[in-house]
């Protein structure tokens, strides 16, 4: 297994000092260094210029420059290229859960235990922070937002067509068989995202299946395992049908679909709600709801996946490591960036004490007034415990994701059945993981 090299961190933990927050709820923040210092971060959540704003007003000698790439697609290309270049690359970066690994195997994050960054373990939702250390000690980015899965739908589209929202993958079947008769194929049921592996994979997550998992100093992969065969072959035989689509995610024609009522329902993760508020803004304002996921087995306990969320990470060649690590903390942390974050962008926190913000039950707001005032963080909060906190990410993610794509493709166009796509997604990545130079079978 490939071991990360790790540059020396520029500042000692001795250079910390603890100063009190401006809001109350906050943890002690470290100290802001001293002299006037700039910070480039890289990031895609929106409004977060809003955000900035109320930072450099609290810590009025850091400015905070934002570049928003693109979703993570683009910046990870870009910030990848800067790291092996060793140079260009931004002070904080917004990386996904899944992508860290691959990005430590650069060499190029800072391993902020060396800041006291473990001091603030207490403060996140326990599973994100093993999300971001591995092994307990090194710490290669801060928790930012999560995003377990719940379904969302159009109240006023199932009750056209009498439907009832569905509690188990049965009767999501049976609502989506319903909906396309009744509508005579104009309106589906649901969306099956075939260009995005974390979305498979959350729901193949909900049923306890692992992708990844270390084994010592190797890796057993299992892309191909008997959850994610499950999910697949389900999903598939409602595509062939007609009952559901395959529009991809986050363009225009998902948002007008979804906005005209031609998609009845879908599955998202807790940050999705904000993108429907921001991207759809009046067209089906207020007639959306979120629910439970469907499960395959009718029971009181809710299972469930989680799909992106991401986290901070610092650069080893930031020059700025101290601050980048004070933003990074306030930024996922602070009453005031939490609030920020959850109203422009429907991020849902991995601070545990953000998950009782009065903030997110406002009704009022966005996302949940876009979803007819409903308090969507609390089905979001149960998505949450329910999600297996074992689940484990390769550094050949990025590779993995791209052939998810590849064997998707082929077989919505009748070339692989589901199974021998899996077969081939398994088969495939597990031969460039070797390639890259990790033991794994």
């Amino acid at each position: 297994m490939k071991k990360p090299q790790l540059k020396t961190a520029l500042l000692s933990l001795s250079a910390l000092l603890f100063a009190g927050s401006a809001l109350a709820a906050d943890p002690a923040f470290p100290k802001a260094p001293a002299g006037k210092v700039t910070l480039e971060v890289w990031s895609w959540v929106p409004g977060l210029d809003k955000t900035v704003a109320a930072f450099e007003k609290a810590y009025p000698n850091i400015d905070v420059k934002v570049t928003n790439l693109g979703g993570g697609p683009q910046t990870y290309t870009k910030l990848l290229t800067t790291l092996k270049a060793g140079t260009g690359a931004p002070d904080v970066a917004q990386v996904e859960y899944g992508f860290v690994p691959s990005f430590v195997d650069t060499g190029g994050l800072a391993d902020l235990s060396t800041l006291g960054a473990n001091n603030y373990k207490k403060y996140f939702v326990p599973w994100t922070w093993g999300q971001v250390s591995p092994d307990g000690k090194a710490v290669f980015a801060i928790p930012q937002d999560t995003g377990p899965f719940a379904m969302v739908y159009r109240d006023d589209v199932l009750k056209k067509y009498g439907i009832a929202a569905p509690k188990t993958w049965a009767e999501y079947e049976k609502a989506a068989a319903t909906m396309y008769t009744k509508s005579g194929g104009k309106v589906k049921m649901g969306n099956f995202y075939a260009t995005f592996a974390p979305w498979f994979m959350a729901l193949a997550w909900a049923d306890g299946g692992q992708f990844f998992k270390r084994d010592g100093d190797s890796w057993v992969q299992t892309l191909n395992n008997p959850s994610a065969k499950k999910v697949l072959n389900y999903w598939y035989g409602m595509i062939k049908k007609g009952h559901v689509g395959t529009i991809q995610a986050f363009t225009a024609d998902y948002w007008n679909a979804a906005g005209a009522g031609q998609v009845a329902s879908n599955f998202e993760a807790a940050w999705g709600p904000g993108g429907y508020a921001g991207s759809m803004k009046d067209k089906g304002a207020g007639l959306w709801r979120a629910a439970n996921i469907p499960q395959w087995t009718a029971s009181n306990t809710v299972k469930s996946g989680n799909w992106g969320g991401s986290s901070s990470v610092v650069t080893a060649q930031s020059k700025n490591k101290q601050a980048a690590l004070l933003f990074s903390l306030w930024l996922n942390l602070s009453e005031t960036a939490i609030s920020q974050n959850w109203t422009n962008g429907g991020l849902f926190p991995a601070s545990d004490a953000g998950l009782d913000f009065a903030i997110l039950k406002d009704k009022t707001k966005n996302p949940s007034k876009f979803f007819g005032g409903q308090d969507i963080s609390s089905v979001y909060a149960t998505a949450s415990r329910g999600v297996n906190v074992n689940f484990q990410w390769a550094p050949w993610f990025p590779f993995a994701n791209d052939n998810f794509n590849k064997q998707m493709d082929l077989m919505l166009k009748g070339k692989l059945t589901p199974n021998q796509a899996l077969d081939a997604w398994q088969r495939e990545t597990l031969a460039e993981a070797k390639k890259q130079g990790y033991t794994a079978r």
